[in-house]
């Protein structure tokens, strides 16, 4: 096998890091001391943590443009990685206003990129005009198109962009986000991988419990209890 002693040891060195090899992530409880574990839609800070350990270095600069509460600032600083925060609706000092579509950045800035989307209306996170969970289901899809592209943008040569996110019910329909975000996605940036994310014991399913399954049983539509973390690649 070619370069057989290499393969082995890279496998090594991410085991030792503990760094996930397969597709499928369950992490149980949320890892304290990153972001607020009360912000509503947040993300686990395992799943930044995978994303920041298998795609960068020491001392890159990581950008969240989606910060919340600050989990993929946090997660950087503890890897010794400089971190670029924006929200659009800052709610901590250290993340800086700013619009996904718009950043007051230089092209090639960043090495990795990970970005946790609003499951479209799923969650309010402001009243700003351009804030996605606002949008029609239209305007959504339409805006991401400009976040992928100021994206794609700042990002350097061959880094990687981390887009967590996850499909919604409504009405009785599955809106397929993850789906319709691959393929904007694809428009401005090489696939490379995915993973699913379990989230079976996320608050709003447990919290909506039986209402939640009796609704979906009704419709004959299964309980979603994943997200998708999709990996792509600026060529």
């Amino acid at each position: 096998m070619k370069n057989k002693e290499k393969k082995f040891k890279k496998l090594k060195d991410l085991e030792e890091k503990g760094i996930e090899l397969s597709s499928v992530w369950n992490f149980g409880n949320r890892e304290k001391g990153y972001g607020s574990h009360i912000f509503h839609g947040n993300c686990i800070p395992q799943v930044v943590k995978q994303c920041i350990l298998k795609y960068s270095e020491e001392g890159d600069i990581i950008l969240d443009s989606m910060s919340g509460s600050g989990t993929t600032l946090d997660v950087a600083k503890s890897l010794n990685r400089k971190c670029l925060a924006f929200d659009i609706n800052p709610h901590r000092d250290d993340i800086r206003k700013a619009d996904s579509a718009e950043l007051p950045l230089v092209n090639n800035r960043v090495s990795m990129i990970f970005v946790h989307l609003p499951y479209w209306n799923m969650v309010k996170y402001s009243n700003e005009k351009e804030d996605l969970s606002r949008k029609t289901l239209e305007k959504f899809y339409i805006k991401l198109h400009s976040v992928f592209l100021e994206l794609r943008r700042v990002l350097k040569k061959e880094g990687r962009i981390c887009v967590l996110v996850g499909d919604k019910i409504l009405n009785g329909k599955n809106i397929p986000l993850c789906f319709e975000t691959y393929n904007i996605l694809s428009k401005y940036f090489e696939y490379k991988d995915y993973a699913i994310k379990i989230t079976k014991h996320a608050n709003s399913i447990h919290n909506k419990g039986k209402v939640v399954q009796a609704e979906l049983t009704w419709n004959n539509l299964l309980r979603p209890t994943h997200d998708m973390l999709l990996i792509f690649q600026k060529i």
